[in-house]
């Protein structure tokens, strides 16, 4: 199977065709690109309209707001060092535990930066694809899913990835968050 073949584990139909990701804009294709590279097969899912909370996506996509990732760039306030982290969308990120697993405290980093160093908006930013390598950092809590819903660089487009697969992709540190 080539990485661009569309799979679903979520289902136990046949896997779902998923859009067309030649049709999708150029930031999607350039994350797409990205999960090629890596092998990593996915389908891509466009969404009816922009949508950024959780709870709409969950609903749009008709799955649990658990299956839905959120992915944040954290800063390391001494060192400026710069860290990925993907978490559930109903899971409540505590930066005082981020801290001690990274050895400096951890600040949120503001959404110009973050558009400048991953190259994607604030909301919509992909597990991988981006400007600059990042560490990533990936709630334990998601490796409960064979797949979920990661954002695609655009607020109207999310991938559906098979989680360890990603997680080994990205290289991502398995860590709990809470």
């Amino acid at each position: 199977m080539t990485a661009a073949q569309p799979i679903d584990l979520l289902s136990d139909h046949q896997p779902a065709t998923g859009a067309d990701v030649a049709a999708a804009p150029a930031i999607v294709r350039r994350v797409a690109e990205a999960m090629d590279r890596a092998a990593i097969p996915y389908t891509l899912k466009m969404l009816p309209r922009p949508m950024t909370a959780a709870d709409e996506i969950a609903e749009a996509c008709g799955c649990d707001v658990n299956f839905v990732v959120q992915a944040m760039l954290m800063r390391g306030k001494a060192t400026k060092k710069n860290f990925l982290i993907l978490h559930s969308a109903a899971t409540r990120i505590n930066d005082r535990v981020l801290g001690p697993m990274v050895g400096e405290n951890l600040q949120r980093a503001d959404a110009d930066f973050t558009l400048r160093f991953t190259g994607y908006p604030m909301g919509c930013v992909p597990p991988l694809g981006h400007q600059n390598r990042v560490p990533v950092l990936m709630d334990i809590g998601l490796t409960r899913f064979a797949r979920v819903l990661c954002p695609s660089g655009a607020p109207d487009a999310l991938f559906s990835l098979p989680t360890l697969v990603l997680a080994r992709a990205v290289s991502a540190r398995i860590v709990q968050f809470n």
